[in-house]
């Protein structure tokens, strides 16, 4: 039987999916190729396919229903950089939109693309988005919420994209498949498929990617499973992790999280909702996984934000269906503060910007918390 978080999650997408809420070409965000990189590829041999045309809406048939692939490129110029993994010339300033910059896009052009995974026993689109610049840059492989959409979560990859960060993303494959079949294609498409298009001529990651500088992250189940990956399939072989308002459920059948958490070995870093909702209940939530996690980990609380609003709400509109209460914060400004920290966390761990500061003094934390917008505790 689903559990009660799962059948909640499932009533919410149902009727958002029927409805046409979640069509990720409504897509209003700010900055350049703001939704996911739709049918684009660049080169990738073998793999590469294109998003099928109707990724705007969800489903929960099996992965790797793709369109026959096409073969576009699309490129974002953000500016110019000498250094693509370098952070802000100013990195001891505090801007008013967060500090060291990450609170607006970076200088760093960057393609992207969407390629066809094939495990031996899965297959799934991989959106790709990656720096034009030549040299290796550090890796975000980013899963969103059960039922989500890339295209929801445009922000934080393009964010992190054009700050000189690999961005990998798979669409949700769907409320049947279980967790563990998710943490398993993540491990897989970091340690397998990545490696082989790091060096494939003509892929748009040729020799653009640092294995040693790996960072996941996720939202809700997305969570969940990316940190089940950084617990097992891919432990010792990521440097840091992200959780948007993860839980803690075993999604048909995956494994809680919580199981194996104290034994991560890595830092770990929670952005939690200040409203409890059916989705993300107080015995199921980030609370939760921070409290068996190990040293170093900081949680951060967003005030009276509820668990959908660190989505793009604006490509899926009716998405707020799906879990209840609704937070009284701006979902403008939820996702705002959500891609500025989880981009400076990963600055500061993959990237070396030791001016973001240990509990995000540099990128405006002193100045949220002094407004109530945010809590920090860590540990």
């Amino acid at each position: 039987m689903l559990s009660r978080p799962v059948r909640f999650w499932f009533a919410g997408f149902a009727a958002c999916v029927l409805l046409s809420g979640c069509d990720g070409s409504t897509s209003t965000s700010a900055g350049p190729d703001a939704a996911a990189p739709g049918d684009s590829s660049a080169g990738g041999t073998g793999d590469s396919a294109a998003v099928p045309d109707d990724a705007g809406a969800a489903s929960d048939s099996a992965p790797g229903d793709a369109a026959a692939p096409r073969d576009s490129a699309s490129t974002v110029d953000s500016g110019s950089s000498s250094s693509p993994d370098a952070p802000p010339e100013d990195t001891g300033s505090v801007s008013s939109e967060g500090g060291a910059g990450y609170g607006s896009d970076g200088p760093v052009a960057y393609t992207t693309g969407a390629f066809l995974v094939t495990s031996g026993t899965d297959s799934f689109t991989v959106n790709v988005w990656a720096p034009t610049a030549a040299g290796a840059h550090p890796v975000v492989s980013f899963s969103p919420g059960l039922q989500s959409l890339s295209t929801a979560y445009g922000p934080y990859a393009t964010r992190l994209a054009s700050w000189g960060f690999v961005v990998l993303m798979r669409d949700d494959p769907g409320i049947l498949v279980s967790g563990d079949t998710v943490a398993s294609d993540i491990a897989y498409t970091i340690e397998t498929w990545l490696p082989v298009q790091n060096t494939t001529a003509g892929s748009i990651l040729d020799g653009k990617v640092d294995m040693t500088r790996i960072g996941l992250a996720g939202h809700s189940r997305g969570g969940q499973a990316t940190l089940d990956a950084a617990e097992q399939g891919l432990h010792g072989k990521v440097q840091a992790w992200v959780g948007l308002d993860p839980v803690d459920t075993a999604y048909s059948a995956g494994t809680a999280p919580s199981t194996n958490l104290p034994s991560i070995g890595i830092p770990t870093f929670y952005i939690g909702a200040g409203v409890a909702t059916n989705c993300a209940p107080t015995n199921d939530d980030y609370q939760v996984l921070y409290a068996v996690s190990p040293s170093p980990s900081i949680a951060m609380t967003v005030a009276n934000a509820s668990h959908v609003q660190f989505a793009d709400l604006t490509v899926c509109t009716l998405c707020a269906l799906a879990c209840s209460p609704m937070g009284t914060a701006n979902s403008q400004t939820v996702l705002d503060l959500a891609v500025r920290y989880l981009t400076a966390y990963f600055a500061r761990e993959l990237l070396g910007d030791a001016s973001v500061g240990p509990l995000f003094q540099g990128a405006g934390a002193p100045a949220d918390e002094a407004s109530g917008a945010i809590s920090i505790v860590s540990k």
